[in-house]
């Protein structure tokens, strides 16, 4: 659980992080401290200590002042919370859509259609050669 002094350090950490530029809002703008924060730090799990120690360190301190001092004396953390920044600002729809990004999408595979790396030649050198590998070792 994420408290609100956590997710208002958060915020303020993430905007040192990821500021308003060209057109693109600032990570609390955009709302990356909220609820999809919590989607993040779920999916990362091996990032909650270091994430939790610098939020907790910078509570009460100036976020680029903070940010600065954890870049020196605790890069973990730092690199917790901005990869947990990241992942929290490109989980947003809005975010997405500003970059026309549609997120994953489905593209079967037809059977029929032969590879392009097979149509272009690229692998011939490859195919003439013939398989070649090292033996591995019998395990006993």
């Amino acid at each position: 659980m994420i408290s609100d002094v956590q997710r208002q350090t958060f915020a303020g950490l993430a905007d040192v992080l990821i500021p308003e530029a060209e057109g693109m809002p600032s990570a609390s703008a955009a709302g990356a401290h909220q609820a999809v924060l919590d989607r993040a730090v779920e999916l990362r799990p091996d990032l909650r200590p270091a994430f939790f120690r610098g939020l907790n360190w910078a509570a009460d301190k100036d976020p680029a002042e903070a940010a600065e001092a954890l870049n020196k004396e605790d890069l973990e953390a730092l690199s917790a919370i901005g990869l947990l920044a990241l992942a929290a600002y490109y989980l947003l729809p809005s975010i997405r859509d500003l970059l026309g990004y549609p997120g994953q999408e489905n593209r079967p595979v037809e059977v029929e259609d032969e590879p392009a790396y097979l149509a272009n030649g690229m692998l011939q050198q490859v195919i003439d050669r013939g398989p070649i590998y090292r033996p591995t070792p019998k395990s006993d």
